[in-house]
């Protein structure tokens, strides 16, 4: 199975890990031996989510298969280490970053100056929002990949964390009336006064506020958000790259765009995924405290 360059940096450093602790132990990471993977987990429970104990025992499992070494993941004694981590930290995720609602980013654009540098993280914000992209996408977003028309913007991304085979996706991003707003007119400011060499779409700025031939990092985006919302006011550490994207599918949920229609946008391969989206907006519409704080309590 084809794996994102992240997932594969992930399961190589996690089977290190697992390879040191074998040997501290003095016992054979690919035993096949579901005590010892078991009494790992318990040891990493200490210090992680059950949700990293989940991801390690993946990797472990993957090792073995690939080796063509037996492992029963499903062994009693992994299920009540798993168990007892669950138990006593419970299943609930991890904090996700905060979405960067769309009646924020009026507020957030003007935080853009007139300099190159500004005018390329003003498009990276707008069009990352416009077309919920991962980081990832934005980064490695090449300008090959941009087809401007008369009616909007296509994006073709040839490969994405739901496309572990390549097949690529397309996005459509309509223009928006105001121009302050527009992703297209933004990316065409950019585009003016890009240069020509390089072929990634967003380029590496230099201290001195040139650019480089090669592309910006995943962690690039992140940056440019957080300095962003910072300038609001607003924690810097509650957002990241992917409020971007969670920005776009709420702000569709909370507009009232259906569940289809936000799975197309965000590329998002279950119901379930959107439905976080779709649940948040209707928790705040159907809040009762709403209802009740309407009204005029007696004197």
């Amino acid at each position: 199975m084809a794996r994102s360059e992240n997932t594969k940096r992930a399961y190589r450093a996690g089977w290190r890990q697992y390879e040191d602790w074998c040997r501290g132990i003095g016992v054979k990471p690919l035993s096949g031996d579901p005590g010892i993977v078991a009494l790992y987990l318990a040891m990493l429970s200490k210090k992680v989510l059950p949700s990293t104990l989940k991801a390690r025992l993946a990797v472990i499992s993957v090792a073995h298969r690939l080796a063509g070494i037996k492992l029963d993941t499903r062994h009693e004694a992994i299920r009540l280490v798993w168990q007892g981590a669950a138990r006593e930290k419970g299943l609930a995720p991890r904090r996700q970053a905060r979405a960067l609602h769309y009646r924020s980013l009026p507020a957030l654009v003007d935080v853009f100056g007139d300099r190159p540098l500004d005018i390329r993280n003003k498009a990276i914000v707008l069009l990352g929002f416009a077309g919920a992209l991962r980081r990832t996408e934005i980064a490695q977003m090449a300008l090959e990949h941009v087809t401007l028309a008369k009616d909007g913007l296509t994006l073709f991304l040839p490969r994405s964390k739901a496309d572990r085979y390549g097949f690529g996706e397309k996005i459509f991003i309509s223009p928006h009336p105001d121009a302050r707003l527009c992703p297209i007119k933004a990316l065409k400011a950019w585009l003016k006064i890009r240069p020509e060499s390089g072929s990634r779409l967003f380029l590496c700025a230099n201290r001195n506020g040139s650019f480089r031939n090669q592309g910006i990092s995943e962690q690039t985006v992140a940056r440019i958000v957080k300095d962003a919302v910072e300038v609001l006011g607003f924690e810097r550490d509650d957002y990241s790259g992917h409020s971007l994207r969670a920005g776009l599918a709420t702000s569709a949920a909370d507009a009232g765009c259906d569940l289809k229609a936000i799975m197309t946008q965000t590329r998002l391969r279950t119901a379930k995924q959107a439905m976080t989206y779709i649940r948040d907006a209707e928790r705040r519409r159907q809040s009762v405290t709403r209802a009740v704080f309407t009204q005029r309590p007696d004197t």
